[in-house]
């Protein structure tokens, strides 16, 4: 196949960014590869990882590079994508977010769940639309059309054999058809946002949580092993987590704890129910390797 139809995913940010990047060039043409660098956050080969014969040491010459972790949006989507469709990444002045939250919450559109959240994160312009034509982090929003066309891409990902057993082993012995996903981005490698954005969405992950039914099982996944404590002090034998052999804080120093971050992912993809940090791909991306088909909480 000439070059010219061949695209190559090239993100190099983590387990969650790569893999939408991946399926986005998957998308975009029949001979998609993958440049999968070992870099200081991700040190698993792509080999190490997943069983797909298309990953390349280097980009052919002319092909078309796909560095982006958004998922690709086409001329044709835009029929059912309106502009301003997007609400992650909402403008950032305080007195704006205070008055659109303000009236979020009396009027009850949780539907919005993004655009009025105290602490928005944003993009730069290389990564974002003008028109806001973007179906990332909208989950349950985005329109049947886009998940029928993205759930199949995510299917094709095929994870080791080895790695795919080992999570399924512990979610026969573990996991209850019940089982609600929680899944928790602390920030705890950069203090500066962990100070910012975790003591607010720490609050309203436990408001979400005291409101569920006490009969159905909390599977917790985190960035930090330090936050199972509260949540088992709290909501006693509910909670359970995989059984790692890496500390979660440090999996992005090993081979062996990102091949456990991929378990972990592909079990909260088991969940009917998610609860999932406001912007991250982790649990998004967990959601789209559950068939799109979970409710969603963002907190």
């Amino acid at each position: 196949m000439p070059n010219s139809d061949l695209v190559v995913s090239s993100e190099t940010g983590g387990l969650g960014n790569r893999l939408k990047s991946w399926v986005s060039s998957m998308r975009l043409a029949s001979d998609a590869r993958v440049h999968w660098p070992v870099t200081s956050n991700m040190p698993a080969q792509f080999g190490e990882l997943f069983s797909n014969d298309c990953a390349v040491d280097s980009v052919p010459s002319g092909a078309t590079v796909y560095g982006s972790w958004r998922l690709a949006i086409l001329p044709e989507d835009e029929r059912c994508l309106p502009h301003g469709f997007a609400t992650a990444g909402a403008g950032r002045h305080p007195l704006v977010r205070g008055l659109g939250k303000a009236w979020w919450n009396l009027t009850g559109r949780r539907t919005d769940r993004y655009r009025y959240m105290l602490y928005p994160k944003s993009y730069s312009r290389r990564a974002t639309r003008a028109d806001a034509r973007h179906i990332d982090f909208e989950y349950e929003r985005i329109p049947q059309r886009l998940r029928d066309v993205y759930c199949p891409l995510f299917r094709a990902v095929a994870v080791q054999p080895a790695i795919l057993r080992r999570a399924e082993q512990w979610a026969d012995e573990n996991l209850g058809a019940d089982c609600l996903g929680v899944q928790v981005r602390t920030w705890r490698d950069d203090p500066r946002r962990h100070a910012k954005y975790h003591p607010p969405a720490w609050r309203r992950l436990q408001q979400s949580l005291d409101a569920t039914d006490s009969r159905f099982q909390l599977f917790v996944v985190s960035d930090s092993d330090e936050i199972m404590q509260p949540l088992r002090e709290r909501y006693g034998a509910r909670v359970t987590s995989f059984s790692r052999r890496t500390r979660r804080a440090e999996s992005w120093q090993s081979v062996d704890g990102i091949v456990e971050d991929l378990i972990d992912m592909l079990l909260l993809a088991r969940s009917q129910r998610l609860f999932t940090s406001y912007l991250s791909t982790f649990g998004e991306t967990a959601w789209w390797l559950g068939g799109a088909r979970a409710h969603v909480e963002v907190f």
